[in-house]
């Protein structure tokens, strides 16, 4: 950053940028409002067990952002949307932030809420708060001085985040204090004056009521209570050192949190569990009313009360709109949005725009007046986003990408665990309400994905894939492959300075291995060949060759090992004079490679019509008719509709036709492919007219490359080059024709 840059942005360090705000996020109002009940009906024993196991799920997020936040350079603004973008991509991290943003905006309405629950009842006495709000009901009251505290927090946020770390420093110690004053009431013994009811009863509540509320109900009560190192780590953009402290300062505040929620339940438990109870009117005690009889202490309690909920809105205040800025910043945000990466002061660093963005989603959620199916929604959509970065960091573990070298010393199982963990409760907060969110988060996803991506995954994915793929590749060496599992492993070749030809060779490729196998494409570019605009396949090889050594480079291709024991069986050539024909397919049979030569013809529609295949023999007769078969698969699959194979075999002098009819019907049979047969008469046309008289109106010919056998299937013309040429030649003015040479019998039939 420079020196411009950091007069402008105060950054802070691990205690004021990340501790202060995950601390005060943390102790909010679960622990002066929800905590003591908890207590109370479940004893000491299980709270104890539900505050730790809440808190292993932030330690495992913990342990995953660290393992994340140190492998990074420059984490940048938008804490766990920047460590999430950085492992799992533009589109899923992006997906991620969306979120995000949406869950911490909204967080700030439920806070403030929590805000104005308490301070309903003692604003509600005063004369001049009476005149105005006495009319409406008590929900719309809560909902009105909730609006004023967030408005108080945006102009606070507004100001700038100098401004708003220095208040949550007078408010760090206020909630010290707060804290402190409820460790100290069993010092204190018993109120002087108070009711006839003790408030503690000397021993420890280790069991609680029995019946009154079952484990998963306590645990989802509590667990948001925990969820608080986001307001830390969302503070990255402005952190001195935010590699170092992300990590130190999350760890430390889910440390000393723990301690003062275990400390604060030990307190509950010496407390009559009667007094701890929810009333028959549905109200949950909270500190100030079981400490009312007390001087002092209630003041400090309600005053905890408001500080930590005000707190935590303040902290989400600060969070949001570093997530909105960082969205836009890295283009997230459709175009119309980008102004949110922006300052309202010219040059300024501050998201001040983004905040107002924060503001118009908090509103509704206040004046909502569904708050609890709100909150639901927004504590969901804050586990998944932790989920989802455990799961990040699981992926970095176990991709074994090189790049991956975090100083931290993790374990994919931590993260494995942070993110099991995080989705199992879901389920128990509300699964049906959990799978809308996912829903939604993965058409977010997807709309990114297209429309910011370009249809790419980025980040930690290609590792994982390919360390998944070279293990499976290892294991494919082990195993035999017989003609059960044959699959068309296709070399592609075809010429640079012929962009018509290429694209429709690629085509076929495509059709012939795109589902069924693997296909490599390779375009010859001539020496001498200038550059184009043309823009061909991404995933395909521009090769520059020499002009004498087109054949040598493609049997040098045809002949590399690929990895787990693979080799290219088939390769298909447009039809293009500068290749010796002759020459390539007689080395091609010797290394028992399958030659397929396209000639581009007149194209047909793939929607519809017919393929023709021009049956000679098994020799090349089965593998064009697989060749058929799994064209008309890859034309089904894209959705351009089934086509109909024929098979056409012209019969030799003695043979009988109903004979030839029926081998070939019980082919079709036994190999159980779909199509129909036709059987010709011998007559004393030429096969090139006999194909133009019945196949003219066909979409795609297959049939046998022109030439005599020759000493087997290894030596396989006895032609020349200019008569191989012209024998080709014949054959234009027709469909698209694929003529096809098997280095072997392939067998069409199951054992």
């Amino acid at each position: 950053m420079s020196d411009i840059d950091k007069k402008e942005k105060k950054l802070f360090g691990t205690f004021s940028g990340v501790f202060v705000p995950s601390f005060e996020a943390i102790l909010g109002a679960v622990l002066f409002l929800i905590l003591p009940m908890l207590t109370g009906v479940m004893g000491l024993g299980k709270m104890a067990m539900i505050i730790l196991l809440s808190n292993t799920v932030t330690l495992a997020t913990a342990f995953s952002i660290s393992d994340c936040a140190t492998n990074i350079e420059r984490i940048g603004a938008g804490g766990m949307y920047a460590v999430a973008r950085r492992s799992l991509g533009r589109a899923f991290g992006g997906s991620i932030g969306i979120q995000l943003f949406l869950a911490q905006s909204a967080s700030i309405g439920f806070y403030a809420i929590g805000f104005a629950e308490p301070l309903q009842n003692i604003l509600i006495k005063l004369p001049v708060v009476s005149r105005y709000l006495s009319s409406f009901d008590v929900l719309t009251q809560k909902q009105f001085i909730a609006t004023i505290i967030a408005l108080i927090a945006f102009i606070s946020a507004i100001i700038g985040a100098n401004f708003v770390s220095k208040i949550q420093m007078v408010i760090f110690a206020v909630l010290i204090i707060s804290v402190g004053s409820i460790l100290i009431t069993p010092l204190l013994g018993e109120p002087p004056g108070g009711s006839a009811t003790r408030i503690f009863t000397g021993s420890i509540n280790l069991e609680g009521i029995t019946g009154f509320m079952g484990f998963w109900a306590a645990f989802a009560a509590f667990f948001p209570a925990v969820t608080g190192i986001d307001a830390g780590v969302g503070m990255s953009g402005n952190l001195k050192d935010p590699r170092s402290s992300l990590s130190r300062g999350t760890f430390i505040s889910i440390g000393v949190t723990f301690v003062v929620y275990l400390a604060v339940a030990f307190v509950f438990s010496l407390i009559n569990p009667e007094l701890l109870k929810t009333r028959p009117d549905g109200v949950v005690p909270s500190v100030v009313d079981i400490f009312s009889s007390y001087p002092i202490i209630p003041v400090l309690l309600l005053t905890g009360i408001l500080v930590a909920t005000g707190s935590s809105a303040l902290a989400y205040f600060l969070t949001a709109p570093r997530t909105a800025q960082a969205l836009a910043q890295d283009k997230i945000l459709p175009k119309q949005l980008y102004f949110l990466a922006k300052d309202m002061k010219r040059g300024g660093k501050e998201p001040r725009l983004a905040t107002i963005a924060a503001l118009l989603v908090i509103l509704p959620v206040i004046w909502s007046g569904n708050v609890t199916q709100a909150s639901t929604v927004v504590g969901i959509s804050f586990l998944i986003v932790y989920g989802w970065v455990n799961f990040a960091a699981f992926l970095e573990r176990i991709s074994g990408n090189p790049s991956f070298r975090p100083t931290s010393h993790g374990h994919w199982a931590i993260s494995l665990y942070g993110f099991i963990v995080c989705m199992g409760i879901i389920a128990l907060f509300n699964i049906w309400v959990g799978l809308g969110v996912i829903v939604s988060q993965s058409l977010i996803f997807y709309l990114l994905l297209r429309y910011k991506s370009q249809n790419k995954l980025e980040g930690v994915w290609w590792g994982v894939i390919f360390t998944a793929l070279t293990k499976v590749l290892d294991r494919m060496k082990r195993i035999a492959q017989g003609s059960k599992n044959w699959r068309p492993i296709v070399a592609v070749f075809s010429f640079f300075d012929k962009p018509e030809e290429t694209f429709s060779t690629v085509r076929m490729g495509e059709r012939i291995a795109h589902y069924q196998g693997l296909t490599m494409y390779n375009i010859i570019k001539p020496e001498k060949v200038e550059d184009t605009d043309v823009k061909y396949p991404e995933e395909a090889k521009i090769i520059e060759v020499r002009d004498e050594d087109y054949d040598d480079v493609i049997l040098s291709i045809l002949q590399a090992a690929l990895p787990g024991g693979l080799h290219i069986n088939t390769a298909l050539f447009p039809i293009d004079s500068r290749l010796n024909y002759i020459e390539l397919i007689e080395r091609m049979i010797r290394a028992e490679i399958n030659i397929l030569l396209y000639m581009h013809g007149i194209p047909k529609a793939e929607s519809d019509g017919r393929i023709d295949v021009w049956w000679k023999g098994e020799e090349n007769g089965n593998l064009m008719a697989l060749l058929a078969y799994i064209i008309n698969r890859t034309d089904i699959r894209e959705g351009k509709g089934e086509k109909k194979i024929r098979l056409i075999r012209k019969l030799n002098n003695n043979e009988d036709l109903h004979a030839a009819r029926a081998e070939m019907e019980n082919l079709l049979v036994r190999a159980r492919l779909t199509g129909e047969v036709l059987i010709l008469q011998n007559d004393e046309k030429p096969i090139n007219e006999n194909i133009r008289d019945y196949s003219r109106d066909s979409i795609l010919i297959l049939m046998g490359i022109p030439g005599e056998k020759k000493e087997g299937i290894a030596k396989l013309f006895s032609l020349d080059r200019i008569f191989f040429t012209r024998e080709i030649e014949r054959f234009t003015g027709l469909p698209p024709v694929l003529f096809v040479k098997a280095s072997k019998i392939i067998d069409l039939f199951e054992e």
